[in-house]
């Protein structure tokens, strides 16, 4: 497989687990070309791989095979030039919102003046501007969340990896962060590649959905979501999407459109 110029290269990825004495092959021969720049939705019934795919790409799980090239060059392990935002914020407590965002520039080298401005233009961004100086416990759960993303962002990534951040919502806390997530992937230019079990939601961010399947034989499946922004989730072809991705996993009850499938540990 040739990596392409700009953006992200994933050639015969596989990965598999030992569980007592069994073998569980979660990724077989994944192949996977992301453009600089793209939001790329992953989805999947459990157990079909979705993280573990989001944590190789990510530099937290080795591949048993195959290759990762950004940019036309082979990346192992974890870098600086992809971030990772879980479901969970994991901010730490005893900090400051501006704390915890500047943390993790302090680590990889900035000092704590350059550190904190970078924090506060991030925090800007993300629309948290008043709460500089505000505590983890004093933050709602979508707040939580784009601090999360925030830290994300400050470290310039060139791709931010999203495992689920939206999934803790609740229905209309999701719509808003859906809504500032794809204001900032439009902002700041970066490419996103985001984990969801959200149906709605990945027709509402994306640019492509790539679909994995449970049976490890089956060809990987991309969706193109051809449709302008902002989106409507009323137009006739937004539905029509959704519906088309609810087939795809067997689910004919369009009552049920923003929980899909499960999510994978």
């Amino acid at each position: 497989m040739t990596a392409i110029a700009k953006g992200l290269s994933v050639g015969h990825i596989s990965k598999s687990f030992t569980l007592k004495d069994s073998h569980l092959e979660v990724l077989s021969n994944i192949d996977l070309e992301i453009a600089a720049g793209e939001f790329v939705a992953i989805i999947g019934a459990s157990g079909s791989g979705k993280t573990t795919l989001l944590r190789i790409l990510a530099g937290l799980e080795q591949a048993d095979s195959g290759t990762i090239h950004l940019n036309g060059q082979s990346i192992q392990g974890v870098g600086s030039e992809r971030a990772m935002v879980f479901q969970e914020p994991r901010l730490l407590p005893w900090l400051t919102v501006e704390a915890n965002v500047a943390l993790g520039l302090e680590l990889i080298g900035e000092n704590s003046t350059q550190a904190l401005e970078k924090a506060r233009h991030y925090l800007d961004i993300v629309g948290l501007t008043a709460f500089y100086n505000a505590y983890p416990r004093q933050l709602s759960g979508g707040m939580a969340q784009r601090v999360g993303i925030a830290r994300g962002l400050a470290i310039s990534p060139e791709i931010l990896l999203l495992d689920e951040p939206l999934g803790a919502l609740d229905a209309m806390k999701k719509i808003r962060m859906q809504q500032e997530l794809e204001r900032i992937w439009r902002e700041q230019a970066i490419t996103m590649v985001m984990v969801t079990h959200d149906i709605e939601e990945a027709v509402y961010l994306a640019d492509r959905i790539v679909i994995l399947s449970s049976d490890q034989t089956a060809t990987l499946q991309v969706m193109n979501i051809d449709l302008p922004r902002p989106r409507q989730r009323s137009d006739s072809q937004f539905v029509a999407y959704r519906e088309a991705l609810l087939k795809t996993f067997h689910l004919n009850d369009t009552r049920h459109t923003t929980t899909a499938t499960e999510s994978t540990p």
